[in-house]
């Protein structure tokens, strides 16, 4: 099949597929991971599929593209349905916690593959669903793309690697390693979904090289066509160490959300939301400034997460918004 001459998804040859995910081949050496879960969201059978497709890759294909033909979504992330099935299970919180560790050995197994990665994005990509696409080594998002971590408007914050990679990514933009914390912060914490895919990529969400295409057809075709560009010498990124700011980052961080509090203006479940993320993108919140490899960050980022969804508040949150859709304001 040439470069650009994609039709229908469902016509594709199968590399391999699960109940809720397939690998498709786009032909000329690229593979199309394709989730199929209820707005794509990463049930365990889309996970099992991505292990394999990393396992394959070098073997099977040379470049892989992430996308689907849903009309709604790229991906929506977790399901919080499913979500709350695990918490209210046995062993609930160490199932949340497996989960969360499951998705980010699989997201940054994904990133070192030895092909380059491409993500094809169009509408939904929130949550894990944004996540997903972060750790591509390129995204070409359609220009109406919705995009965010609304993690907080259920009392969680990114834990597949959204927080590291929103850090990471600051920090190559800015020598000041507390405003690069400040501004990871200021996206993980305010948890807007962006109804552009310029407004994301201003938030750091896509990066400034990032491809924006205002034509939904040509959206996989062009993705395939960047993941082909990136194929001759390809080298996957190496795992870094990320400089962070420590107890005095911390403060600097939540200088604004303690001013809030105090005033009355947040409550005390958003301003402990707002600690639990300054923490982690401070490495911690103690001890001086210093060099950190992004692995302990992705590990903050999990137990936070198992902590937080444990909190009564953060389950009125959660059921709050599968009962209306909207936030609660607790």
């Amino acid at each position: 099949m040439a470069t650009g001459s994609i039709d229908t998804l469902d016509a594709l040859p199968v590399i391999a597929a699960t109940a809720q995910a397939s690998l498709l081949d786009l032909g000329d050496g690229v593979a199309l991971f394709r989730a199929r879960s209820k707005m794509n969201t990463f049930a365990p059978e889309v996970l099992d599929l991505l292990e394999e497709t990393i396992a394959r890759a070098g073997k099977d294909f040379s470049a892989l593209v992430l996308g689907n033909d849903d009309p709604r979504a790229f991906s929506a992330g977790a399901d919080l349905a499913f979500f709350c099935a695990m918490l209210d299970g046995p062993d609930g919180p160490a199932r949340i916690n497996a989960y969360g560790g499951r998705g980010q050995a699989l997201f940054v197994a994904m990133r070192q593959a030895p092909v380059p990665v491409v993500a094809a994005v169009h509408g939904f990509a929130l949550g894990g669903g944004c996540e997903f696409q972060m750790h591509a080594d390129a995204t070409v998002a359609l220009d109406t793309a919705a995009i965010g971590v609304p993690e907080t408007a259920v009392g969680l914050l990114p834990g597949w690697g959204g927080c590291t990679r929103l850090l990471a990514r600051a920090l190559e933009q800015s020598s000041d390693p507390i405003a690069a914390a400040q501004q990871a912060f200021a996206t993980v914490l305010a948890g807007r979904i962006y109804p552009s895919a310029a407004e994301a990529q201003a938030a750091g969400l896509l990066r400034a090289t990032d491809g924006i295409e205002a034509n939904r057809a040509a959206l996989i075709p062009a993705a395939k066509t960047q993941a082909l560009a990136l194929v001759p010498g390809y080298a996957a990124p190496a795992a870094r160490t990320l400089q962070i700011t420590g107890a005095e980052g911390l403060a600097a961080l939540m200088a604004a959300p303690d001013a809030d509090h105090a005033a009355g203006r947040i409550s005390e479940v958003d301003h402990h939301l707002a600690q639990t993320i300054a923490s982690v993108l401070t490495g911690g919140g103690e001890g001086p400034a210093r060099a950190l490899p992004e692995a302990e960050i992705m590990v903050l980022e999990r137990e936070a997460l198992t902590m937080l969804v444990q909190r009564p508040t953060t389950r009125a949150r959660i059921d709050h918004m599968l009962a209306t859709g909207k936030r609660l304001p607790n």
